[in-house]
């Protein structure tokens, strides 16, 4: 169990490194703006936010109820009304309330909310942040997450891998456009990306978005040119009639809290504003994260501590809340972390990301060209910050290190004849099988676009390809160009015969070494069961073999980063102040509605072996033919089986995209 290790280890602190942890604390509650103060030396700390609405107080001292009475003090004297007070002392909730209801000196002009060891050492346990805990206290997260239920598994690997929540997704990232054109018609692209990813947390967000214009353009329901884009007459009629719709319930939900709380109108919208991202979440008025403080800090500063349970409930009742019907499903979507991950690909925390010689080409031509702005340097761009975020490192095995040296070999053969090509049959050179000819035809392009100049002798050079130079070589300057970008080769391993059979047998007509290379690689991945693995590759005969190891995830390059890109990386464990009520106003109620059903049925089943049937469904890739195996927990088939080459490297030239 992680929580008791934690628990043990935060409160034995010194006062300086329970400060750090308390700051990571707060941001993984959602503050922002952390700073500490300098301050007497008196076992506290003051903490500056974000926010200047109230006061935030670190303590070590035992004497915390005293402690507490004198910042209460402090907070009233700076003219505040609210105090959270964070201790690395064991609190029970029952001296809490005997403290509040008996000891507490400013009752009625203060608010307080009290973060103890319990409550500290309970949010550092869970997923997302638990990795960062234990790295600053010195201590090592299990390469198995043992605390994993199997519910917890079947919901990560339902929001990870499913259709239904790829597709919540972008009907969010969609919405989100939308929402910012009716707001500001006529805004060119380049903005209204900008304002998407300011607007939604998670990694890739702006390559996310561009996606959602395109689909949105293609379907009509925006028009325009990529420097003034606006919504079609029929989505603007239908948006601003769900804006109305709603503007309406506020006016409704204003009149009944005012009636509750005696308030000013201005003042009530205030509350009700401040209370609607807690209502679209579904989220506890009584929990510890920056919505829930504003809103009791206001009841506060208003002297409506006291009734705070009465306008509690009358906000649950409020008629412009009935949007949060599917808000607690698009949170999870947007919530999911590197931990959910881990759940999904068999607990494992130690993942790697492996690309096949035939995804590896385009990656490191993409990254030592990216100034040429090609689409295979975007996507490997595009991986790279996805794996990064997740602190997932990235491998290149050593046999396939061999076919990419032997693939800039046979490149020199096209040397002279290259040269003596009419443009026109140059450009055709796109679509070679060789990886090296077609990468270097488009970037050349696009570098001559530029008004530069690269010829093809100085492209291969680049990668230690030239006449007379041994393999070994090459491969010693490819690996170097590799280690640069942080992609390591690994070592081969000896190959099981009973695998080797199985790449035989779907690729009866391949070169036998190439053969040999596959199989190595499949051994390796089902066998070294402490890892988890992402393989990328266009080989469907080598996904078919990997794929039934529920702690192997082998899919193409675009999926695999669409696959990393679902879920926020370990810099964004807290929770997020996005744009979830524009989301819920304009997003289609039918894409939320599946999802949101399946996670609802997980939530009231416990069994592992009904969880099964969602698990299923979750990793189901489309195969028919697949016979899912009892004893994985998540196992997953591939789903919608596109047409993949199988003469690897390239088809052509080793597509990365």
């Amino acid at each position: 169990m992680y929580w008791p290790a934690l628990k043990n280890a935060i409160q034995n602190l010194e006062e300086k490194r329970f400060y750090d942890v308390a700051l990571m604390y707060l941001t993984q509650l959602g503050y922002r703006d952390l700073r500490i103060v300098d301050g007497k030396g008196d076992g506290g700390r003051d903490v500056t936010c974000s926010r200047d609405d109230l006061r935030i107080q670190l303590s070590v001292r035992k004497d915390w109820e005293r402690k507490i009475n004198e910042e209460a003090s402090n907070t009233a004297l700076a003219c505040l009304h609210h105090l959270i007070f964070i201790t690395n002392r064991p609190i029970s909730p029952k001296a809490e309330q005997g403290f509040l209801q008996t000891k507490y000196t400013h009752k009625g002009s203060v608010d307080v909310t009290l973060h103890d060891l319990g409550r500290i050492s309970t949010s550092l346990a869970q997923p997302g942040v638990i990795r960062q805990a234990y790295e600053m206290l010195g201590m090592a997260v299990p390469s198995v997450l043992s605390s994993a239920t199997p519910k917890e598994i079947a919901l990560s690997t339902i929001l990870v891998f499913s259709r239904d929540a790829k597709e919540l997704r972008d009907e969010v990232l969609e919405a989100t456009v939308r929402a910012v054109l009716l707001k500001d018609p006529e805004a060119p692209e380049s903005t209204i990306i900008q304002k998407v990813v300011s607007s939604l947390p998670g990694v890739n967000i702006d390559r996310a978005a561009k996606a959602a214009l395109t689909r949105l353009r293609t379907a009509g329901r925006i028009v325009g040119t990529a420097t003034k884009l606006w919504l079609s007459e029929t989505e603007r009629t239908t948006m601003e009639a769900a804006e109305t719709e709603f503007l309406i319930s506020v006016a409704n939900d204003v009149q009944s809290l005012t009636a509750v709380t005696g308030l000013p109108e201005a003042d009530v919208r205030r509350l009700l504003s401040l209370s609607l991202e807690l209502l679209v979440r579904n989220r506890d008025f009584d929990g510890s994260g920056p919505f829930e403080e504003s809103v009791r800090s206001f009841l506060a500063e208003h002297g409506l501590s006291r009734k705070r349970e009465q306008i509690y409930a009358e906000l649950a009742k409020t008629s412009s809340a009935r949007i949060r019907q599917y808000g607690a499903t698009i949170d999870q979507i947007f919530s999911t972390n590197t931990f959910d991950i881990y759940r999904a690909l068999g607990r494992r925390t130690d993942i790697t990301v492996v690309l096949d010689s035939s995804v590896a080409m385009p990656i490191i031509f993409g990254l030592e060209f990216g100034a040429a702005k090609s689409r295979y340097g975007v996507a490997a761009l595009a991986l790279k910050k996805a794996c990064q975020a997740h602190k997932i490192s990235v491998s290149v095995p050593r046999c396939y290190l061999n076919e990419m040296a032997a693939h800039g070999q046979k490149a020199l053969e096209w040397l002279e004849i290259y040269g003596a090509l009419p443009e026109d049959a140059k450009v055709a050179l796109r679509a070679s099988g060789n990886a090296y000819l077609s990468h270097y035809t488009h970037i050349s392009e696009t570098i001559r676009a530029s008004g530069d100049q690269l010829e093809l002798k100085e492209f291969l050079a680049h990668f230690g390809v030239a006449a007379g130079r041994p393999i070994s070589r090459i491969e010693n300057r490819i690996s170097t160009l590799l280690e640069k970008h942080d992609i390591v080769c690994v070592p081969d391993v000896r190959w099981d015969q009973n695998i080797r059979n199985k790449v035989v047998e779907g690729k009866p007509n391949e070169f036998s070494i190439l053969i040999d290379h596959d199989a190595m690689v499949c051994t390796m991945l089902k066998n070294d069961d402490a890892k988890g693995f992402i393989l990328a590759t266009w080989d469907r005969v080598i996904i078919e073999i990997v794929e039934d190891v529920a702690r192997v995830f082998a899919d193409t390059p675009a999926r695999v980063i669409d696959f990393l890109s679902m879920a926020a990386g370990q810099n964004f464990e807290c929770e997020q102040s996005f744009e979830l009520l524009s989301s819920l106003l304009y997003v289609d109620e039918k894409v939320a509605q599946r999802l949101a059903a399946k996670i609802e049925k997980i939530d009231s089943v416990e069994q592992a072996y009904k969880l099964q049937a969602f698990v299923d469904d979750a990793r189901q890739r489309g195969g028919s033919s697949w016979v899912l195996k009892p004893e994985d927990v998540a196992p997953f088939l591939d789903e919608d089986h596109e047409s993949r080459g199988l003469n690897r490297p390239g088809f052509p030239g080793g597509c990365l995209v």
